[in-house]
């Protein structure tokens, strides 16, 4: 299609003519204009400017008049645009220079506003008040209250009773906590201007948040928008009461009405942003965020939004670097300084924590949040008493701030004193009227596996957010746990009632879909939630990985997640698991490609480039690996892991040497790190110095006494040595740390090699009387049996992993394969219960076909087959079966063609012998 380019100068005439048409002169529109503005109809206003403008452009009066109008119909943007061509055009600064200075006040440029104005001194007295008014509000914000209140003095000196400063000293009297002297002045003010917007506004945030009057406070609001439909302040301040009252409903209409009302005003975008964070949508939230940044580089606000956007992304080194910016702009703000050190302590930098609080904790009275902060990250950094100390003073500070409160409780929790803190929690939800401590206490019960205790919390918590699918979502994840699953279901389509696009919801569903063998129906969910939402990260996500689960082809899973990632490149999951899902399907140059698709969207996120390093090992890229890693050992100078990934790339590159010196440098960086050691171990037994692998193993056991991961590496290297009583030893260590399955059957299989058959067997049946519904160890002595071909107890054994399990896939399968061994009856049906658990996956395909050739069904069986194949294509056995089936079918043809591709493979195929014989009988 082509586009017809448009000369300017004839956009001009078509404006001119435009204007014409209307049959108004410049002037007439310019009245026209003051007349809306009076009726505060800016848009209406907005339009007759422009019309006159297109007439005379240098009209001075329709360009100031443009600008006011702009920022009273919530564009401040393309006020301050206006209002300085008004400048240019000599507009008297009496009349300008107040409504520039409301408009970067608006933008939130406090700075540049104090810089460029702070020394202004405007001949009308009513001119240079609401100058200095401005000029107040943006010292209150960069935290200066004591030179707010000499320019608040000044503006009613220069104007006595003047209603914005009264206002401003009114929120003076506020944040001085004297709500009462704040709505003395707030009344006189209105008994004066009984519609003024700024006095309003303030009265109703006073009642709201100082007389703790949530009502009267929402009234006020309500009674402002009656007198200004347009109050951009005032749909703000119910967003954020409805929010509060976890009233979804009426924040979504709240939000619809800022945006028709001014829908490119700042304060719009960033509550769309703050509400996109709010619901989880981080990809709309961090679009929005960056939009506005170009716009307000520097609003500490939005910096904070950006930070914690990346914080609950994961992003934590962006988010860091936001926060970091966000404190630079207001040092004396405590919210980016508590969210900056959260980021700390989720990123395990405690003493980085620490130092961003200290400015805080060195004054007289720290606030109880900054102390509840420290107690975590000394308790992280292992010092117990000073941490108890910080959260006794944190709880004493604020004993009624219920982060302070549910941080001293997780803090508890740590330390093992769960009743305390459950207590503690129980405490804040009484007081409190927002959901925080609630949630907290819902996981506090959880944690002790009190599930009654922890539906009451839940039910006190839908109390506080009856219009919120959180409460029904919560409910139906513990009846889920208590295998309630009909009672289960209802809850999550109830919360599905109240916001049909809750994914969390649908997820549940769905997985309760496909763990009771309805593969279709979980899929039907996720198709419905796409219809409804389609491009749907999550959503598309979940349904890539239901298509590997239920046997997809690795080509239709791969599809699927290139389709989440693009939805989200931002998804560093989506990106992670598509590079996996390429790696283990053998496509090494798609997984290397999608890694670099991830570093590009993902630049400073340090995992990614972790995994890309990892990718191109995998692909034999030794020395793209090797400069990748470095260079993220270089931006991560202390990091002990960091040191460890590049010990890997120098083992591929065979150079022993250097990866020794990096093992020790993260040693040195991080003494207690076990994958170093475990590296160490490596590297001496590549060299075959067992005795130094074992020397560094007692080195791990004694840096981690409690953990079971040293002893059983020390029976890993003994086993590979054949020491079999010194490998049992070390198993039987760990399994006084850690009794897991996998150690359980690592001793057992060491017994038996050392020929202490007695001991497996005592050691088999003390497991399964300790453990009776944990039928591991039995499907464990079922495959040695198999293994041995005793299948008749291999088959006993699979038949009492059933009785506890009766949709264990792998135990039906395995069933049914006996059944074809001891050519007995049943073996088909057992096979096809397999694979309606597990569809399409390649060796329960398998099974199934020799079922069907068991019952001479031959063009079943090579069909069953072939979709075996498609489904790994590059495991010869499944070849060699199908060979099996066309010759016994009378097809010698195709017989042969299979086995002549087989025979190729020469003796990189173990099953050669079988080819032979096999094509002398097709042949």
């Amino acid at each position: 299609m082509q586009h017809l380019f448009v000369p300017p100068v004839l956009v001009l005439a078509v404006a001119l003519l435009l204007a014409s048409c209307t049959g108004k002169s410049e002037q007439e529109l310019t009245t026209s204009a003051q007349q809306l503005l009076a009726k505060n109809d800016a848009k209406g206003a907005v339009i007759e400017l422009k019309a006159a403008l297109a007439q005379r452009p240098e009209s001075a009066q329709a360009r100031l008049l443009l600008g006011q109008a702009l920022l009273a119909g919530g564009d401040p943007v393309g006020a301050a645009v206006e209002l300085g061509k008004a400048q240019g055009l000599m507009v008297s600064d009496d009349l300008v220079v107040p409504e520039l200075a409301r408009a970067m006040l608006a933008l939130r440029d406090d700075r540049k506003l104090l810089a460029q104005f702070g020394q202004t001194q405007l001949a009308d007295r009513q001119a240079q008040a609401d100058l200095l008014t401005t000029l107040a509000n943006a010292q209150l914000r960069l935290g200066e209250p004591a030179k707010a209140a000499d320019l608040i003095d000044a503006a009613l000196r220069a104007a006595p009773g003047y209603a914005a400063a009264t206002v401003v000293q009114a929120r003076q009297k506020a944040a001085d906590k004297d709500p009462d002297a704040a709505l003395a002045i707030l009344d006189a003010t209105l008994a004066r201007q009984p519609d003024n917007e700024a006095a309003g506004l303030l009265r109703a945030e006073v009642l709201w948040l100082g007389k703790k009057d949530a009502e009267r406070g929402l009234q006020g609001y309500k009674q402002v928008l009656a007198a200004h439909p347009n109050s951009v302040d005032a749909h703000t301040a119910l967003i954020a009461m409805y929010s509060l009252r976890g009233d979804a409903q009426a924040v979504k209409a709240e939000v619809v009405a800022l945006e028709q009302t001014a829908p490119a005003h700042p304060e719009t975008l960033f509550h769309r942003a703050q509400f996109a964070y709010a619901e989880g949508n981080y990809k709309e939230a961090r679009e929005l965020a960056e939009g506005l940044m170009k716009v307000l580089p520097d609003d500490s606000r939005l910096l904070e939004l950006a930070g914690m956007i990346e914080f609950r992304a994961a992003q934590y080194v962006q988010a860091e670097g936001y926060l970091g910016r966000a404190l630079k702009a207001r040092p004396s703000q405590l919210q980016p300084r508590h969210a900056l050190a959260q980021t700390y302590l989720r990123t395990g930098q405690p003493a980085k924590a620490l130092a961003i609080l200290a400015p805080v904790l060195d004054t007289k009275s720290p606030d109880g949040l900054t102390l509840a902060l420290a107690g975590e990250a000394y308790l992280q950094k292992g010092d117990a008493k000073q941490a108890e100390a910080a959260l006794q003073r944190a709880v004493k500070a604020a004993p009624m701030d219920v982060d302070v409160r549910a941080t001293a409780a997780r803090v508890q929790f740590a330390r093992g004193e769960a009743g305390p803190a459950v207590a503690a929690l129980e405490k804040a939800v009484s007081d409190a009227e927002t959901p925080r401590a609630d949630l907290a206490l819902i996981s506090a019960r959880l944690r002790q596996n009190d599930m009654a205790g922890a539906l009451k919390a839940v039910d006190a918590l839908q109390k506080k957010l009856p219009q919120s699918p959180l409460p029904d979502h919560l409910r139906g994840q513990i009846l889920r746990s208590q295998k309630k699953d009909a009672e289960a279901v209802k809850s999550f389509e109830a919360a599905l009632a109240k916001q049909a696009n809750y994914f969390d919801a649908v997820s549940n569903l769905a997985s309760m879909e496909l763990l009771a063998g309805r593969a279709d129906a979980a899929r039907q969910r996720f198709q419905a939630f796409l219809k409804a939402n389609p491009n749907h990260p999550q959503a598309l996500l979940a349904m890539a990985e239901l298509a590997a689960r239920t046997g997809a082809s690795r080509k239709v899973v791969a599809q699927g997640l290139r389709d989440a990632v693009k939805a989200d490149p931002l998804n560093k999951r989506a990106q992670e698991i598509l590079v996996d899902h390429l790696l283990s399907s053998g496509d090494a140059p798609g997984a290397v490609a999608a890694a670099q698709s991830a570093a590009v969207a993902l630049p400073t996120d340090f995992d990614i480039m972790a995994m890309l390093g990892r990718t191109l090992l995998a692909a034999k890229d030794v020395q793209q690996a090797l400069s990748t890693l470095k260079k993220l050992a270089a931006l991560q100078p202390n990091s002990g892991p960091r040191q460890v990934s590049l010990a890997e790339a120098y083992v591929a590159n065979q150079d022993p040497e250097s990866a020794l010196h990096a093992l020790n440098k993260a040693l040195e960086l991080s003494p207690g790190l076990p994958e170093a050691r475990r590296g160490l171990v490596a590297l001496a037994l590549m060299d075959k110095r067992p005795q130094d692998a074992i020397k560094q193993v007692r080195l791990l056991q004694q840096q981690r006494p409690k953990d079971a991961s040293g002893f059983v590496l020390e029976g890993d290297i003994e086993a590979s040595r054949r020491a079999w009583d010194a490998a049992a030893t070390a198993y039987r260590a760990a399994l006084q740390r850690d009794a897991g399955v996998e150690t359980v059957l690592k001793l057992h299989n060491a017994l038996l090699q050392g020929g202490k058959q007695a001991d497996a067997d005592r050691l088999a049946a003390d497991w399964q009387k300790a453990q009776p519904n944990n039928p591991a160890f039995q499907f464990y002595l079922g495959d040695r049996a198999m293994g041995r071909q005793d299948y008749a107890t291999a088959e006993a054994l699979y038949g009492a992993v059933l009785q506890r399990q009766p949709n264990n896939a792998l135990a039906l399968n395995n069933l049914a394969w006996i059944a074809v061994k001891l050519d007995k009856p049943g073996g088909r049906a057992l096979a096809e219960r397999a694979i309606a658990l597990m569809p399409e996956q390649a060796p329960l395909l398998d099974t199934l076909a020799m079922t069907l050739a068991q019952e001479k069904e031959w063009s079943k069986a090579i069909e069953v087959q072939k979709r075996a194949i498609s489904r790994s294509p590059s495991d010869p056995a499944l070849k060699l079966n199908l060979a099996r089936y066309y010759l016994k079918s009378g097809d010698k043809s195709q017989a042969r063609t299979e086995l002549e591709a087989l025979e190729k493979l020469g003796s990189t195929y173990s099953g050669q012998p079988e080819v032979l014989a096999l094509l002398r009988e097709a042949r």
